[in-house]
């Protein structure tokens, strides 16, 4: 677990660092009380540039939102085309994309939300994949089989293979019981073994 840099464990190589971005801010509309009443009650708003597209990240208790800060009317779900675009900006190696699918909801190895999302792999040996939001475009979390032996290994380390509602429960009864019955063991062969030191 500690053999590979840990930036390259979580794939930091394959992107590039991004310049922060200036905003216009005489081009930018405040949000409208529409957008606000039906999101309400809002726990954040944050004014963010994605791929030069100023927009709103709005979260609320439920979800979060994406609104066109030129617009200011909520972002439809970007195209194909611009997610290719948006990960040659970014991407750092030298593969070739081989797919790029819009999934209905995140995979397990970043989440599993019921939220759509743009996955982008490559064409290398590590199977390396880029998340994209589907509306704001941002880069959301990368991948390789390289964080997938690790995550392996860390959740075999904490004995969390499976969820808690499945076999992890099970499995920690298995090895808590066993440990049990080793330290039992290991006294009864302490007691046996100064018995018979006192009867030499």
């Amino acid at each position: 677990m500690t053999f590979v840099d840990l930036d390259i464990i979580h794939g930091d190589h394959l992107v590039n660092l991004q310049k922060p971005q200036v905003i216009d801010s005489s081009r930018i509309l405040p949000i409208s009380k529409k957008i606000i009443d039906e999101l309400a009650p809002i726990h954040s708003i944050k004014l963010k540039v994605y791929f030069d597209q100023p927009v709103y990240e709005i979260r609320n208790k439920k979800e979060l939102v994406i609104v066109d800060a030129l617009t200011g009317e909520e972002k439809a779900n970007i195209l194909k085309s611009a997610v290719r675009k948006n990960t040659t900006q970014i991407y750092a190696g030298k593969a070739s994309i081989s797919t790029i699918e819009l999934l209905n909801q995140y995979p397990t190895e970043i989440g599993g939300r019921n939220q759509p999302i743009w996955q982008v792999q490559f064409d290398d040996g590590l199977n390396s994949t880029l998340y994209f939001h589907p509306q704001s475009g941002r880069l959301v979390s990368k991948r390789t089989d390289l964080w997938r032996v690790f995550d392996f290994l860390w959740l075999l380390h904490i004995m969390e293979m499976w969820d808690s509602d499945g076999y992890a429960g099970l499995l920690f009864r298995l090895f808590s019981i066993a440990s049990m019955l080793m330290a039992l063991f290991g006294s009864w062969l302490l007691f046996y073994r100064l018995k018979g030191d006192k009867n030499q």
